[in-house]
């Protein structure tokens, strides 16, 4: 919000210069003639504080989309949360959230960000960056229905390597991520508490009740390597 003012306050201050050499100010009896440095200041200020807002919006935007994709069509609503949002947020101790109801989805402030980082430089990702991208599948789950964290997180697993490639990161790279992330960070919560064994089961693995046998799984190449064994 604070950048859209700022947008706006200088948008006023270009369009004011502007008016003055038509009509003439308060106190003048003449329009005063343009002082260009000054107009081109307020231009480009005033875009500049409006590209900030008008990048997340497009982000969003993106993210709707292919949460919708990911989702099977049920239509999903991303909105990346300022600082402000998260404050009020009722669930701003999650990094993010849905509601299989409205399809909305929300990332807490930062966390849209971080996902950006990663669709940009998926080469130099870090975990933290590949988990922003599984929370954006993770959540893509519950608005296409399902509720339960263990099943909705094997879901996720599974559609990881797809969800990258369709935010545009090449397919080798989103399955080496996706893979690392299974193997390090999934099949890593085994031995941790119970908030987090709420989101883990041994049954997600390939060949066990919860792989779904996709065409495109993020377990794909685990079931080659089996082939050929």
């Amino acid at each position: 919000m604070l950048w859209i003012m700022a947008a706006a306050i200088f948008a006023w201050l270009a369009f004011r210069e502007v008016r003055a050499a038509r009509v003439p100010r308060r106190g003048y009896s003449q329009p005063q003639p343009v002082f260009k440095p000054y107009l081109i200041a307020c231009i480009a200020l005033s875009a500049g504080f409006a590209w900030q807002p008008v990048k997340y919006w497009r982000f969003e935007r993106l993210l709707s989309a292919k949460a919708t994709q990911l989702a099977d069509g049920r239509p999903a609503r991303v909105h990346c949360n300022s600082v402000a949002d998260t404050m009020f947020d009722g669930e701003q101790f999650a990094a993010g959230h849905a509601n299989i109801e409205t399809g909305q989805i929300v990332f807490q402030h930062g966390w849209c960000a971080t996902l950006m980082d990663y669709v940009d430089n998926p080469k130099t990702a870090n975990p933290e960056d590949f988990f922003a991208l599984h929370m954006f599948t993770h959540e893509s789950m519950h608005v296409r229905g399902e509720s339960n964290e263990a099943r909705t997180e094997c879901q996720a697993i599974q559609r990881d390597a797809r969800a990258a490639m369709l935010l545009g990161v090449p397919e080798a790279l989103a399955r080496k991520h996706a893979l690392d992330f299974y193997f390090n960070s999934y099949m890593g919560r085994r031995g941790d508490g119970w908030m987090s064994a709420q989101y883990f089961s041994d049954q997600c693995a390939p060949g066990k009740a919860m792989d779904e046998q996709l065409s495109d799984s993020t377990w794909l190449p685990l079931y080659r390597t089996a082939d050929d064994q």
